[in-house]
């Protein structure tokens, strides 16, 4: 009896550890391939949008606003509007009129098809050339953790529970 519990406990653990060991594609999450204007750019003329490709294509979560772009000028005023338009692995959003130069801030938030929010920002200059900008072209917040942190916490919460149910069960004999 002792010998078949500790197979099925060997089974959970290899049901529960295997898939999270085994290479997989869905731990990749979709990135910024191009912008217009595109980051680090100086633009004379103020533009009428902003446009950004993405290497995977976009996706709604029912009802919620789950990809949007946000667009603030030097003096940190939003100069977009609320109107994001999302076709395939494209997001764009209207500009009002801006007559502030200097660095723009342009921060999205975006869902793949692989079901993750990605966010990220990147600076252009409008203006005049603003050394200053850093071209950050996709700060992608999602991967800031190595899987291995994802797995060795796993383990670790899998162990305590094992041990837990363990000594409930050896208190529960004695």
């Amino acid at each position: 009896m002792r010998i078949g519990r500790r197979v099925s406990l060997a089974s959970l653990a290899l049901v529960i550890f295997l898939p999270a060991l085994s290479p997989s594609g869905a731990f990749a999450h979709t990135k910024l391939l191009s912008s217009s204007p595109a980051a680090g750019a100086t633009v004379i003329t103020w533009p009428e949008k902003i446009q950004l490709e993405f290497d995977d294509a976009l996706i709604n979560l029912g009802d919620e606003k789950s990809n949007f772009v946000v667009v603030n000028n030097a003096q940190g005023d939003q100069v977009s509007n609320n109107d994001e338009s999302v076709e395939s692995n494209f997001i764009s959003v209207s500009l009002t009129e801006n007559m502030v130069e200097g660095p723009v801030l342009v921060y999205y938030r975006v869902v793949a098809s692989d079901g993750h929010p990605v966010e990220g920002e990147f600076k252009f200059s409008f203006g005049q050339d603003e050394n200053s900008i850093s071209t950050n072209l996709d700060k992608d917040k999602s991967s800031n953790y190595p899987i291995g942190i994802y797995i060795g916490s796993a383990a670790f919460i899998a162990t305590g529970i094992f041990f837990a149910i363990y000594s409930y069960r050896r208190r529960l004999k004695d």
